[in-house]
């Protein structure tokens, strides 16, 4: 068992022996060492109290000009009334003073009966008819009066429907004493009904309303 052991050390040292080169073993060449550039420090700034207060920014004040000269306007004349109707006046007169000697100059006289120019002198007129003819009186005739035929409902509750018969859907409910008004009587029981206060329509048996 000895021997078997030593024979497997010495073959594991003959196989490491060549498996790393035997006899052309070349011990392997160091690099050479690589200069790296040296990083300077960076100067740290240094903070002072003083530094860390604001100085106040000095701002310009932006002060009005008071020697400005006061600008002056012409003073405007004031309106005068008088001198208004003045020119109106004659301006109304020139353009009657035209239509006169217009109708002269072409042989025309207004032909319109009951008609008269007023004189423009003293203003301006407006033209007046002698003749007025009397408007025509025309009697209104009285409003026709619509009688009503009214009725009360006689039963403590009854179905109005939405016709004559007790298969159509009941539209609303009277209570007694309820105001009504016929509209229509088919002949077959039942009064085609309008409610007075609520402007309903709808059919109920004739034997529910009084005569």
């Amino acid at each position: 068992m000895s021997r078997f052991v030593m024979v497997s050390f010495l073959f594991m040292g003959w196989s490491f022996y060549e498996l790393s080169g035997g006899r052309d073993f070349v011990p392997p060449i160091k690099p050479e060492p690589i200069e790296v550039a040296k990083i300077e420090p960076v100067a740290k700034p240094q903070v002072t109290a003083a530094s860390l207060v604001t100085t106040p920014v000095r701002r310009p004040v932006l002060q009005t000009r008071t020697n400005r000269e006061a600008r002056t306007f012409p003073d405007r004349p004031t309106a005068n009334p008088n001198l208004r109707s003045e020119v109106a006046l004659a301006q109304i007169a020139a353009v009657g003073d035209a239509f006169k000697i217009e109708l002269g100059t072409n042989g025309l006289q207004p032909t319109t009966p009951g008609l008269q120019l007023a004189s423009l002198d003293g203003g301006l007129m407006p033209l007046t008819s002698d003749e007025v003819e009397p408007t025509a009186f025309i009697p209104l005739e009285p409003p026709v009066e619509t009688t009503e035929d009214l009725r009360i409902v006689t039963a403590t509750r009854v179905n109005m429907r939405d016709g004559p018969g007790t298969v159509y859907p009941v539209v609303t409910q009277l209570n007694r004493n309820a105001s009504v008004a016929v509209i229509d009587d088919n002949g077959t029981g039942w009064l085609k009904l309008r409610v007075v206060d609520s402007e309903q329509v709808g059919w109920i048996a004739a034997s529910l309303i009084s005569k």
